[in-house]
């Protein structure tokens, strides 16, 4: 008898971001990343960060609706296979009023697939970063995006999240509040990236605005970890962009044992870390984070769910929710750290609807 689990992946930023340009031999670096290293005030004290920010927009801008979603359909069916039922998905790649719902458009239309074997919750990302025609104008940015693009992403039911990049050299604690503020008053859940470089407070932020989940949060400070306990928000943890970036992985065993609840997720994105492998995310986990498997199954699934506000109807085998769960090609969960980044999915079932993994 062969074990059955469910497994929710949580997308971070999204697999809609502009890598349309395939046959140009310089995507990798012109397109999709940009570091500057420099020296920035730190709570812990002065450190020399290297600070990734992403300029997927400049491809992004110039793909069309089919293009994207030709893109997203490929990457969906990757995730199906890993036993992905559901992801989030998020803007941030366009950083510009009509490519931001572009992608949000993308996400409702292959939301609304009849044929669909993965849902998509959309999050708008419009301060994922700072377009170059504002560069040193952040806060005019940040003004246009609360008064032109916000009201059009929530007047058109396009996104059910705001997020924001609350970084130091991208979008501060005050302006991050500012957004997250606005988008709260249209009725929007509030998510962060929070504390990935430096320990800047977002973790905080996200407890003081009840945020459904922070994501990142590689230098959360020990009181943002508890106070993210208290307000219920949920640590989403990336294994995978901290391997990609050689950064220190987020605590995940401290904040398990602070109380915090703990999701996993991909964080498949252009910028800083273009994989989806739910068996590596798995395997990262586990080893360098030091969750257990069982935790590291929670993560995946029950508090994924919770991350999206569905764990009422995803995440668990239950009666009255949804009949989304994988089967596994072995009768012990155990060797799912084991066999690092090798897929061991036999079979998804969406929604009752069997997908065999040929």
């Amino acid at each position: 008898m062969k074990k059955q689990l469910l497994f929710i992946a949580v997308l971070l930023c999204a697999c809609l971001a502009g890598s349309c340009k395939d046959d140009d031999p310089a995507a990798p670096d012109s397109l999709y990343m940009h570091s500057t290293s420099g020296t920035v005030e730190a709570a812990a004290g002065t450190q020399s960060v290297t600070i990734y920010t992403t300029c997927g927009w400049k491809a992004t801008r110039e793909c069309s609706f089919i293009q994207l979603r030709s893109k997203a359909e490929v990457f969906l069916r990757q995730m199906s296979n890993m036993g992905v039922t559901t992801v989030e998905g998020k803007s941030g790649y366009g950083l510009d009023k009509e490519t931001e719902l572009l992608q949000l458009k993308v996400m409702r239309s292959l939301n609304n697939d009849e044929h669909k074997r993965v849902d998509i919750v959309s999050t708008f990302l419009g301060a994922h970063a700072v377009p170059e025609e504002y560069k040193g104008r952040t806060d005019e940015y940040l003004d246009f995006i609360i008064s032109d693009v916000l009201p059009c992403v929530a007047k058109n039911e396009l996104a059910e999240f705001c997020d924001v990049f609350c970084e130091q050299g991208v979008f501060s604690v005050e302006q991050s509040r500012r957004l997250l503020q606005a988008a709260k008053e249209y009725g929007l859940g509030l998510k962060l990236h929070a504390d990935e470089i430096v320990p800047l407070g977002g973790a905080e932020l996200a407890a003081e605005l009840s945020a459904v989940s922070a994501d990142h949060l590689l230098h959360a400070s020990d009181t943002g970890i508890r106070a993210m306990r208290d307000a219920g928000t949920v640590a989403t943890l990336l294994p995978l962009t901290a391997f990609a970036l050689k950064e220190p992985y987020a605590r995940g065993r401290e904040m398990i044992d602070s109380g915090c609840a703990v999701a996993l997720a991909t964080d498949l994105n252009p910028g800083s870390c273009f994989s989806g492998s739910i068996p590596l995310t798995f395997a990262l986990a586990c080893i360098y984070m030091h969750l257990t498997i069982e935790e590291a199954i929670t993560a995946l699934t029950l508090n994924g769910a919770a991350a999206l506000n569905r764990a009422d109807s995803i995440g668990s085998i239950e009666v009255g929710k949804k009949g989304d769960f994988v089967v596994l090609n072995s009768d012990n969960y155990h060797f799912l750290p084991y066999y690092v980044g090798m897929n061991c999915v036999n079979t998804t079932i969406k929604e009752g609807v069997i997908y065999p993994i040929l």
